[in-house]
């Protein structure tokens, strides 16, 4: 993208067309418009050297992805709060967190297996279907 902006600038585009030609948002060509090969390497490399938030429940989250291969990241997140109470990153941030663990260490997510079978017919009055539900209802 980087390099896509640069190309844009040098053939005389301005910012506004150059973000339109990209789908990218304007702050971000904004950004890497006036900036240089090497700010853009040093940016790069501080990038990959930082520390996330989620960082801390690394080894965890690991663990759970282990054990339970089709594990969402809704269920990690969900987990997380439980036992830690809020936490200081968004759904989102753990859902690319996962994604990039998952490709690292090769933990593809396995699709669940539906835990149901058919029940065989039986004569009529053998057979009854429940509804769990509940309502509350106020007295006149």
């Amino acid at each position: 993208m980087f390099a896509e902006i640069k190309q844009y600038k040098l053939k005389g585009f301005n910012k506004s067309q150059v973000s339109r030609f990209l789908n990218i948002n304007y702050k971000t060509v904004d950004k890497y418009w006036d900036m240089s090969y090497e700010e853009y390497a040093k940016l790069k490399e501080d990038s990959k050297n930082r520390i996330k938030k989620v960082d801390k429940h690394k080894e965890l989250i690991l663990s759970w992805i282990k054990e339970f291969r089709d594990i969402s990241t809704a269920q990690i997140f969900d987990w997380l709060k439980e036992r830690y109470g809020e936490v200081d990153f968004s759904d989102r941030t753990l859902r690319l967190y996962v994604k990039d663990l998952r490709e690292k260490y090769g933990l593809t997510k396995v699709p669940c297996m539906r835990q149901y079978e058919e029940v065989p017919e039986l004569p009529m009055g053998y057979q009854a279907q429940v509804d769990l539900g509940e309502i509350w209802l106020s007295r006149v």
